[in-house]
């Protein structure tokens, strides 16, 4: 891939919108693309926590087993999202299992060397983190409403004087 539509992929990521072209071009050099068939998986649960991956398009289910429990599906991660967060606080080992449901293209980049590249350009890692963290309030968002659903529990049975508790 050239280095013009490989930055123009990287663009069109909605995990790094607000980044900048000259900052692109950091994340270029380090971002590795990937192709996945459905069924792949791009990690297991337990594996060593390396990368970062932004999905360019396609799907990945992210499992967690529970002993003697089948695996239980958390949520699906799909086209200009991010996977595999734990990277970035220097997590050693991953709690769940990321399985390909569809044909799927990703950046795969490298957790050390991206926060490297963080730290020396802070403008950069501050939206890293920034659309980290939006990412996650999603995800505990949708881990919620899937507990919600397990157990099935009414969406207003956490609300407490129309304050939602534990949620932030």
């Amino acid at each position: 891939m050239n280095r013009q539509v490989l930055l123009s992929t990287l663009e069109s990521i909605r995990f790094l919108n607000g980044v900048t072209a000259e900052d692109l071009e950091q994340l270029a050099d380090i971002a590795r693309l990937e192709e996945y068939d459905e069924g792949d998986v791009v990690f297991a649960a337990g594996d060593s926590v390396d990368n970062v991956y932004l999905v360019v398009g396609g799907e990945i289910t992210l499992e967690v087993n529970g002993s003697g429990v089948s695996p239980q599906r958390l949520l699906t991660v799909g086209p200009g999202e991010s996977l595999g967060w734990s990277a970035l606080i220097r997590r050693r080992q991953r709690v769940s299992t990321a399985k390909v449901s569809a044909p799927t293209l990703v950046f795969r980049i490298d957790g050390e060397q991206l926060l490297a590249v963080c730290e020396q350009n802070t403008r950069l890692g501050y939206q890293i983190m920034r659309s980290t963290a939006a990412a996650l309030a999603d995800r505990l968002h949708a881990m919620r409403m899937r507990f919600l659903e397990v157990y099935r529990l009414q969406p207003n049975s956490f609300l407490c004087d129309n304050a939602e508790v534990g949620v932030d």
